[in-house]
Order: structure tokens, then C-alpha cells, then sequence
């Protein structure tokens, strides 16, 4: 027992000793890590102080056009038979761009032609038969009104033969009357009243004589008049054949003067236009700058392809909500493309659309900025992407620190870590505060005099301390 408690001492004593030998060794660890060298093997972890011009730019991508662009039209329910250009080919006015095929329509076209030539011909043949018909009419009519004017004659002679006849009728009977009085007068008894009654008889008869007379007398005057009225008619019957004659022969003389005068249909005249269209031409000498077709396909939209002016080219792109309250118009750009590679090509702000193209229209679908290129001799080319780099504010030579070399801010203020080398070859950190100026994309301005042109400055540090010891891998100065 007593020989179980010295054991249970011993390494209670050994463990104490482990506990604290452990604790000397982090703790002298960590006394010395002020002189432990850190490896920091990036050399974009550190940067210089140096003078540089700053910017403030946002920035946006498009393509390059043209300045002045003119779309041209084409057709949407045929397909694309030849197309005869892409998009950056140089194009004179009256150059064949494309063609549709038209081969449905102009079988349609000779089919109505066709059509329209039967049809001419069938009028031509009309119009005969209605001169023929006219001159026909005409002979019928005269005939008839002649006739009309010997029935006048006719009817006018037989009425005044009537009316003689009548009055030599009535005459005669006054005559007998006369003698049948006077008999009447010499008789006596009951041969005196059969005379009076003879005598009675033949004086009714006279009145009735003379009545007729005088009726058919009344009505000579109408069948005077009728005469002339019948020779009015057969003037008149004259003048509107000859009329009828005049037109008939008018329409066939129009024939002969100008055989082709017949004026086509409105639908021919619609797909013959449609035809013509069918070959479309450059309206402008300019550069394509975009093409909306292709061999055996049917345009989506009548704008099939579009020229620009290549001697002033534009960057149309995008911009956000946020960005599009920092820029205005003339403001300065910098424009890059593939063609350009490293050099920048100078523009300025042309256009700004502040308005959405849609009440739908998405947040992040941006807003139409339009730049204009000041180079005449920019090498851009028509439809290449460009990235735009629009300037907002710009500081001219003013020392400068990376933007990410910066730390701190608010009450604290904002300081750096500059590295010395020392005689081992790694660096010493020290820690400057600094008061920032302009505010750079890439750089900021250090107003202070704690750090000097270059300075080698460290980029974003992380867990770095002042009097901390770091090899480095500066860049080239």
C-alpha cells in the first residue's frame, strides 16, 4: 500500500514536470516570434509608393458601330437565297447585300399575267361584239323610229279623212233633215206626225254626226303635233346610237394606239413589287454592321441587316442602376478592343438613355450608354467587342498606394505596412498611419508624409503586426 502511494506520487510529479516543460516551450515559442521569419511567396503581397495619375472610372462592355447606321428591310415570310456579305465587309451604294427567293412569286405573277392577257383578250372581243351590236341597234332603232314618224303621218291623214267624211256625213244629213222637214210641214193628219217623226230621226243622227265631228276635230292638233315629235325621236334615236357606235369604236382605236395600256391588277402590282424587293441593295456606302439572316431561313425580324459610317464609330453598351447616377454626358472614355490590344483609343459619353426600354425591364438589365470615338485612325473594327472604361474624376501625379494596401478607417484612421529590407535579406514591417486623398479605382491617394516614393508597401495583409520579420518577392521597380 504505502509502496503504491510513492508510485502514484512519482508520476503525479512527471506529469507536472510534462505540463509545465510544454508550457516553457509555447511560451518561448511565442517570445521569439517576433524574429521568426514568415514566408510570404506571392509577390503580389506587396507593391510600391509611388506617383501615378488616378482615376475614378465605371466601367461597361458593348460592341462598335458605326455612327450614322441605316437598317435595311427585308421580308419575313421568305427564306434567304444568297447572301452576299458579313458582318465588317465595306459596301458601296447599290451593292447587292442579299436576295430572297422569289421563284413562288414570280410563278404567281405569270400565272395572273397569263390571266390578265386572256382577259385582255376576251375585252378586246367584247368590245367588237358591242361595236357590232351598236351598229346593229342603231339600224333597228332608225328603222323604228322612221316607222314611229310614217304611223304619225299615216294616223294624221286617216284623222283628217275621218273628220271629212264626217262633216260631209253630217252634211248630208242636214240636207235630208231639211227635205224631211218640209215634207213634214206639207202632210197633215197621221202621215203629218210619221213625217215629224222621220224628220226627228234624222236630225238625232246629224247631231250625233256632228258631235263625232267636232271631237275628232278637237284631237287633228294632236296628231299634227305627233309628227314632229316622232322626227325629235329619231334625232335623238340617231344621236345615242352614234354615241354607243363612238364609244365601242374609241375602245377598240385604244387598243390598237397602245396595246400594253391595260393597267395590271392590284395584286400583281403588289407581288411584282414584292419581287423587286426580293433583291435588296445597300441604300448608303458604309460598313456592315450586322447581319439578321441566313441561306435557307426566314428572317425573325424585318431588319435583316444594318450599315454604318465607318468613318465615326460608337461603343453601344450597358450600365447599372448604381453606375448610371455617376456618369453624365461628354464625359471621357478609354476604349480597348482586340484590334487595339494594349493601347487605349479615346472617346467621350455621346448618349445616355436614362429611361428603361420596358416597364418589365429588370434592374440588371442596365441602361444604353452610347460613346463616340475621337480617333479618326482607331483601327476598331465594325461589330468587335470593346470594354469601355468611362472617366469620372482623374488626379494627375499624386503619391499613391494599391488600393488594397490600405487598412483600418473611420476613428481609427487608415495606416500601411511598409517593409525594410534589412541585412539578411528579408524585410522588417512598419506600421505608418497615413490620411487618404483621392479615391482611385486601383490606387489611393497618401496625403501624409509617413511614407515616401517607393516605399515598399504591403497588399492585403493579414495577420501581419508592426516589428513583424517577412521575406518577400518584390516586383521590378
Amino acid at each position: 500500500m504505502e509502496r503504491s502511494n510513492k508510485l502514484l506520487k512519482l508520476l503525479l510529479a512527471l506529469l507536472i514536470v510534462a505540463i509545465i516543460g510544454v508550457a516553457l516551450f509555447f511560451f518561448a515559442g511565442h517570445a521569439s516570434g517576433r524574429s521568426t521569419v514568415k514566408d510570404v511567396e506571392k509577390s503580389s503581397g506587396c507593391g510600391y509608393v509611388k506617383y501615378r495619375d488616378l482615376e475614378k472610372n465605371v466601367s461597361m462592355t458593348g460592341s462598335v458601330a458605326g455612327s450614322d447606321k441605316v437598317t435595311v428591310k427585308g421580308e419575313t415570310d421568305l427564306k434567304v437565297k444568297k447572301l452576299s456579305v458579313k458582318v465588317g465587309d465595306k459596301v458601296k451604294k447599290g451593292d447587292v447585300l442579299l436576295e430572297f427567293d422569289s421563284a413562288d412569286l414570280k410563278k404567281q405573277a405569270e400565272e395572273l399575267k397569263t390571266k390578265a392577257q386572256n382577259d385582255s383578250k376576251n375585252a378586246h372581243a367584247a368590245n367588237e361584239k358591242k361595236l357590232s351590236d351598236a351598229k346593229k341597234a342603231k339600224e333597228d332603232n332608225i328603222k323604228k323610229a322612221q316607222d314611229e314618224i310614217e304611223n304619225a303621218k299615216n294616223k294624221r291623214d286617216q284623222a283628217y279623212t275621218d273628220y271629212n267624211n264626217l262633216v260631209d256625213e253630217y252634211n248630208a244629213l242636214i240636207g235630208e233633215a231639211d227635205r224631211a222637214y218640209d215634207e213634214m210641214a206639207a202632210a197633215s193628219g197621221d202621215d203629218a206626225a210619221a213625217k215629224k217623226s222621220k224628220w226627228e230621226s234624222i236630225l238625232e243622227k246629224a247631231n250625233k254626226i256632228g258631235n263625232d265631228a267636232d271631237e275628232l276635230h278637237a284631237k287633228l292638233q294632236g296628231f299634227e303635233d305627233a309628227i314632229p315629235a316622232a322626227k325629235a325621236a329619231y334625232e335623238e334615236t340617231v344621236k345615242k346610237a352614234d354615241a354607243e357606235i363612238k364609244k365601242a369604236q374609241d375602245a377598240l382605236d385604244a387598243e390598237k394606239k397602245n396595246p400594253s395600256s391595260a393597267e395590271p391588277s392590284k395584286e400583281l402590282k403588289d407581288i411584282q413589287d414584292k419581287i423587286d424587293r426580293c433583291v435588296v441593295k445597300a441604300p448608303k456606302d458604309g460598313v456592315v454592321s450586322q447581319v439578321n439572316a441566313a441561306v435557307g431561313k426566314v428572317p425573325s425580324s424585318a431588319d435583316v441587316i444594318s450599315i454604318s459610317d465607318a468613318s465615326q464609330f460608337v461603343i453601344t453598351g450597358k450600365v447599372s442602376e448604381s453606375d448610371l447616377i455617376k456618369i453624365s454626358e461628354d464625359m471621357t472614355a478609354e476604349i480597348k478592343t482586340a484590334s487595339t490590344g494594349d493601347k487605349s483609343v479615346s472617346g467621350k459619353v455621346k448618349r445616355i438613355d436614362r429611361k428603361r426600354s420596358s416597364e418589365g425591364q429588370k434592374e440588371d438589365e442596365g441602361f444604353t450608354v452610347e460613346v463616340s470615338v475621337d480617333e479618326k485612325d482607331s483601327k476598331l473594327v465594325i461589330g468587335e467587342k470593346a470594354t469601355v472604361k468611362i472617366v469620372m474624376d482623374k488626379c494627375e501625379n499624386v503619391l499613391s498606394v494599391p488600393y488594397d494596401a490600405v487598412m483600418g478607417g473611420d476613428n481609427g484612421g487608415y495606416c500601411v505596412f511598409i517593409a525594410s529590407k534589412n541585412s539578411k535579406g528579408d524585410y522588417v514591417i512598419s506600421k505608418r498611419k497615413i490620411e487618404k486623398g483621392f479615391d482611385g479605382d486601383e490606387y489611393l491617394e497618401v496625403t501624409s508624409d509617413t511614407i515616401h516614393e517607393n516605399d515598399l508597401v504591403l497588399t492585403n495583409p493579414r495577420g501581419v503586426s508592426d516589428g513583424d520579420v517577412m521575406h518577400l518577392n518584390p516586383p521590378e521597380n
